[in-house]
């Protein structure tokens, strides 16, 4: 753990200086389902401050940034030339990484993960503990800074924005969003991959939305369902989303482990069911249907020649893809988003250069993949990554403070069960919503927990898979630790690679 107040970062427990112990931590984070965006991250922790001198300054460390990082793993050249020859050391090797110190977080070249980046928050407490003192203080995700911000937005001179703000583009609103983020010393939001052609209605200026709020509307209308999360790198952070609408697609290696590969083409290792901590009694949801997805966005109306602008809903069904029983009892879920979907201004708008978003089949398509991929499976009641059986340095997003990005579960006893559509009741692509990360020492050796909820990503429909699809693929029977069930959610199977010599 690192703090900064101002003069750049001090280790809490560094080796040498003894500031202080980091006793343990615990950050909730993220959000429960996608039918919400999460708040900033909050951390609680307990730092062991053996001198006071920590203590004493207590008063100031709200404001400071504090940053939370797994180290990389020692290599003997990263041992301090200081502690002397071999025949002086006293520790058993599997103790010697504890000699290592860590780098100042702002190094680029630093091979450290950062899971939080924070500012120490108002408050706290502080009680005597054997012959120092156990303080402990709770810190916000720097994502807070984007829901502080809430002042007035660009206007127009042009007689038909009369009494509107945060007029313009949606590209023209990101890139005020961030400007003002970077005056503000908080992250920067990235939006790649989202499209920005709709037009956005603007805010009457008696309503002043927080940035983050005006972040979470920009996109709500897209087929990709964006959450947003901050992604922490380093010293500095990025708000930054995971599209839970947009399909994964599920692989196979040449020695019969499941992989699967996200929006962006990048193709992730899946996991091992025995190395997920689950209850005792490995207890699985079955979720309620969810039969309608309600875009909430608005209608440009117009009023002596100025807009105005009112609500419209814009549903989104199954078409057709979930079964008539599950659609029996209406539930939906719904997003707030700033699109204009209808135009009842006689033609004001469009003359100010406004467009009506009206959905393509195309993204009808993938609204009702994104229910039949809520409504289809069941979900695993709880699921924690543990550093004891997940390495973080091998596995570091699994213990993100934000979505771990798509993953893929094999051998769990659940994969057994098979639905009325004949794919796997509980297989697929996953990602995780929110949880709670912890860190405590144990057994005198330090350990993180995640305990997570995971969400069900559409799967990518591909052209028919045939057994001539597998190729050359050489796996043999007996490795393949999956169902038929399962083996049918496979569209990519690991060809031989074939290695040409010179003579």
């Amino acid at each position: 753990m690192f703090l900064d107040w101002g003069d750049g970062w001090v280790a809490v427990n560094d080796h040498d200086n003894d500031v202080a112990a980091l006793d343990g931590f615990s950050i909730q984070w993220g959000t429960d389902g996608i039918d919400q965006q999460p708040d900033p991250s909050v951390m609680t922790f307990r730092l062991r401050d053996s001198t006071g001198w920590l203590t004493g300054r207590a008063l100031t460390l709200a404001g400071a940034r504090v940053l939370v990082q797994i180290s990389a793993q020692p290599t003997w050249g990263m041992l301090r030339d200081d502690m002397g020859a071999w025949s002086a050391q006293r520790m058993r090797l599997d103790a010697m990484h504890q000699a290592y110190t860590p780098g100042n977080p702002s190094g680029k070249s630093s091979a450290a993960t950062t899971l939080f980046d924070g500012l120490v928050q108002n408050g706290g407490e502080a009680r005597p503990r054997g012959d120092g003192w156990l303080l402990e203080l709770s810190a916000s995700s720097r994502m807070i800074l984007w829901k502080r911000l809430q002042k007035q937005g660009p206007v127009s001179s042009d007689a038909r924005y009369t009494g509107l703000h945060w007029v313009g583009t949606m590209a023209e609103r990101l890139t005020e969003l961030n400007r003002r983020a970077r005056e503000a010393d908080a992250p920067q939001a990235n939006a790649n991959g989202l499209d920005a052609t709709a037009s956005v209605a603007p805010y009457r200026t008696d309503d002043y939305p927080s940035q983050l709020t005006l972040l979470h509307r920009l996109y709500a209308h897209s087929r990709m369902w964006p959450i947003w999360y901050e992604y922490p790198d380093h010293d500095a952070s990025r708000l930054d989303y995971m599209p839970f609408g947009a399909p994964a697609s599920i692989g196979i290696d040449d020695t019969a482990r499941l992989t699967v590969t996200d929006w962006t083409g990048e193709t992730l290792d899946g996991l091992d069911a025995a190395d997920i901590i689950t209850d005792d009694d490995q207890t699985i949801i079955i979720p309620e249907p969810v039969t309608q997805i309600t875009i909430q966005g608005n209608t440009a109306k117009s009023k002596d020649g100025a807009l105005e602008f009112d609500d419209h809903d814009t549903d989104f069904t199954g078409l057709g893809k979930l079964p008539a029983n599950l659609t029996i009892t209406q539930s939906s879920i719904s997003a707030e988003s700033d699109v204009v979907s209808a135009d009842n201004s006689d033609g004001v708008w469009g003359r100010a250069g406004g467009t009506v978003w009206t959905p393509s089949d195309d993204e009808r398509e993938a609204f009702a993949q994104l229910l039949v991929s809520m409504d289809r499976r069941l979900r695993p009641d709880t699921i924690v990554f543990d550093s004891r059986k997940l390495d973080p340095a091998t596995h570091a997003r699994l213990y993100l403070t934000a979505s771990s990005g798509p993953l893929v579960i094999q051998g769990s006893i659940a994969s057994r069960l098979a639905g009325a559509d004949a794919k796997p009741a509980s297989g697929g692509a996953w990602a995780s919503t929110g949880g709670t990360l912890t860190y405590q020492w144990s057994n005198g050796r330090p350990r993180l927990r995640n305990e997570v909820t995971l969400w069900p990503l559409p799967v990518a429909a591909e052209t028919a898979i045939t057994w001539a699809s597998m190729g050359a693929w050489p796996a043999i029977w007996r490795q393949c630790a999956l169902t038929l069930a399962e083996l049918s959610l496979v569209t990519r199977y690991q060809q031989p690679t074939t290695i040409t010599e010179e003579p």
